[in-house]
């Protein structure tokens, strides 16, 4: 299922926000699973600002303080 979500940097602070795209790696059999890959990263400098992403069952999003 696919879902969308919004991320917005809602604190006035001077730290700056990343969000970060990821697809999950695939199973290649024996054990064996490739790495998980960045999509993209999308900078939430300033206060309000928003982005949409999708996320399904192999992609997440990651948030984190840069």
């Amino acid at each position: 299922m696919t879902k969308a979500i919004r991320v917005e940097n809602a604190d006035t602070s001077d730290y700056k926000v990343m969000l970060q795209v990821w697809d999950k790696g695939r199973d290649l059999g024996n054990g064996l699973v490739e790495p998980d890959t960045l999509v993209r990263e999308i900078p939430l400098n300033l206060p309000t600002t928003m982005v949409q992403e999708s996320i399904y069952d192999t992609r997440y999003l990651v948030i984190k303080e840069v």
